[in-house]
């Protein structure tokens, strides 16, 4: 089954082509001649075409409706190039994520019993938001931001980014504490710091 823009598509084609062959026919009219004939000879004057009225008002109507029809083909196979573009793009970018962005949450709970969950995240995360955890993890589970800032030596704008990712991938909780934020390791990573 043909779908409705596939068959908008098509029959805008077919108006082109038969808009197309109407004015170009038009044009390549053959022009008049006359045959003149004196004393024994003749010659075969050609004269210039010249277009009615009513040629003029085909060949602009013909000329507009060709145009409007050439310009949504155009933009239909430009719409249907960008949307199949963006979605190879989007497939491989799903292919290309790190380690690092994955939902380590649902990492954790796939954790082999033996093994310890705290262990098993730093081990999954990679760079700057390891030393984060780890350095979280090292302080009982909670820190302050402002503390965390200048035992890690980073940006507060480069702390503040990382808390949020790792906060929407629940392995972290922010609250409000004075001026700044209290930091805390998510339950599951604290209750098992706790059994320690």
């Amino acid at each position: 089954m043909i779908s409705r823009k596939t068959g908008t598509t098509i029959l805008a084609g077919a108006v082109l082509v038969v808009v197309g062959i109407i004015v170009t026919s038009m044009l390549l009219a053959t022009k008049p001649s006359i045959i003149q004939i004196s004393d024994s000879s003749f010659k075969i004057l050609e004269l210039p075409y010249t277009y009615t009225k009513n040629d003029a008002y085909i060949l602009v109507i013909g000329s507009t409706i060709g145009g409007m029809m050439l310009s949504y083909i155009f933009t239909t196979l430009l719409a249907a190039g960008k949307s199949e573009v963006n979605s190879m793009i989007i497939k491989e970018k799903s292919a290309e994520i790190p380690v690092a962005s994955t939902n380590i949450a649902a990492i954790a709970e796939h954790v082999k019993e033996g093994t310890q969950l705290i262990d098993a995240v730093l081990t999954a995360l990679e760079g700057d938001e390891k030393k984060l955890i780890k350095e979280i993890a090292d302080h009982d589970g909670e820190i302050l931001q402002n503390e965390l800032v200048l035992s890690l030596n980073f940006s507060k704008a480069k702390v503040s980014r990382m808390l949020t990712d790792l906060e929407k991938r629940g392995l972290l909780v922010k609250k409000q504490y004075g001026l700044t934020n209290k930091v805390a390791l998510a339950e599951k990573l604290r209750g098992e710091k706790d059994e320690k």
